[in-house]
């Protein structure tokens, strides 16, 4: 009873020691920006993946944010 009790507690606090060290959301979609904000609602960090697809990030990411979409043409053949 004792070692399973252990180990749940065990599994527990990894999993949540896990979860604290989660890296904030970036874009993963062609069009997609973020926003992070430092406590005082100042912005410290962006990131956004433009219409032609090239991926930017610059400043640190944060667990406040904002996202959004911009409007990409739609492509030419």
């Amino acid at each position: 009873m004792r070692k399973s009790f252990a180990l749940g507690l065990g599994l527990t606090a990894a999993l949540v020691a896990t979860a604290a060290l989660a890296r904030p959301p970036g874009p993963d979609e062609i069009g997609e920006f973020y926003f992070y904000f430092d406590a005082a609602g100042n912005v410290v960090g962006q990131a956004e993946l433009s219409c032609s697809g090239v991926y930017t990030e610059s400043g640190v990411r944060t667990a406040k944010y904002s996202s959004g979409h911009m409007s990409c043409p739609p492509p030419r053949d």
